[in-house]
């Protein structure tokens, strides 16, 4: 059955018309892997007058180790602007607006993402991706995944503090120049946070920019829903709304943007662990596991039509820092041990 997307682009959070269609019938039958306060118009923030900043200033997102100058946040709802040649525009709009300005981002990040990762010397040990449960659609070249969407638990907060975890799920076009990602984070990241749980909606780009919504406090034991969603379409450019929402408290964080065209958005991840300056395993969540449930992927927008397939493949990755209890199980129900 095909449903379309009704969803408007206004600055208000977004009706779920596609989430409240969906069956979510929950099939356990998986692959096992073991091993910005103030905004101003025109306003340029990210240049800085030093033609190469030390990497040792850099700031570690999720996926990303990038100058701290070329991170942005922006309101809840606000929409970054990307032009078709994958540059940012350096424009962001709220409801139509414009409300800021950023010059593009003198140096490329290095890519800590296994999809289109350059990692090198310059990243430390027991840092990047540990494990996923992910998925490479077969789509044609005119289909894109236009939908993806999967919920959680916060799990509880580790014994030992230190590290930056994320904990999120997310799609990518081919060759992962891009990611777009409700994520759930404990620790520091340059959104913020601290030693708790908070969520906010990610938009990071191939090497360039990344832009975050604001964080928005969370607790152990809260439900969240993470989804991504194609929302209009201009010729071959997309429109996106990413969301991250804790749906025992109602608070949420959104981000949209205007996103480049040419890009074919085929891998959804259903799971995702990723962590830095891991030192050790009492650094990871107390309770050893998060299970994301009800993970559904939709394609050929404007209709939905659901994946019914079942291609969720597990992975751990050799992120460089110690080896805990790692596997992951991969299907409707993902989850990721630790």
């Amino acid at each position: 059955m095909k449903t379309t997307n009704e969803n408007t682009q206004s600055g208000n959070q977004p009706s779920t018309s596609r989430l409240s269609s969906i069956g979510f019938m929950a099939v356990l039958c998986g692959v096992v892997v073991s091993g910005l306060s103030t905004y101003s118009i025109a306003q340029a923030q990210t240049a800085t007058p030093e033609a190469h900043m030390d990497k040792s200033r850099w700031v570690q997102i999720p996926g990303e180790l990038i100058r701290p100058d070329c991170v942005h946040a922006v309101p809840k709802g606000a929409m970054v602007e990307v032009a078709d040649d994958g540059q940012v525009t350096g424009d962001v709009t709220l409801n139509g607006a414009l409300i800021a300005y950023y010059d593009p981002c003198p140096e490329k990040a290095v890519i800590t993402r296994p999809s289109a990762g350059t990692e090198s010397a310059a990243i430390p040990a027991g840092n990047g991706w540990v494990e996923d449960s992910q998925w490479g659609l077969p789509l044609s070249s005119s289909d894109n995944i236009d939908f993806m969407s999967s919920k959680w638990t916060v799990p509880s907060y580790p014994l030992e503090n230190g590290a930056s975890i994320y904990i999120f799920n997310g799609i990518e076009p081919q060759g992962g120049a891009w990611i777009l990602q409700p994520v759930l984070q404990y620790g520091t990241s340059r959104a913020g946070g601290g030693n708790y749980w908070a969520i906010a909606s990610w938009l990071v780009s191939g090497e360039v920019y990344a832009f975050f919504s604001p964080l928005e406090t969370v607790y152990p034991g809260d439900s969240i829903l993470g989804y991504t969603e194609m929302t209009a379409a201009s010729g071959s450019t997309p429109y996106w709304t990413v969301m991250a929402k804790d749906e025992t408290r109602g608070t949420y964080s959104w981000i949209k943007t205007h996103h480049v065209s040419g890009q074919h958005w085929t891998w959804a991840y259903a799971a995702v662990l990723e962590a830095y300056n891991v030192t050790s395993c009492s650094q990871f969540p107390a309770n050893g596991k998060v299970t994301f449930n009800k993970a559904t992927v939709d394609h050929g927008f404007p209709y939905y039509d659901v994946e019914s397939g079942n291609g969720w493949v597990g992975q751990i990755f050799a992120y460089g820092g110690p080896s805990c209890d790692f596997l992951v199980i991969a299907s409707e129900e993902s989850t990721l041990r630790f």
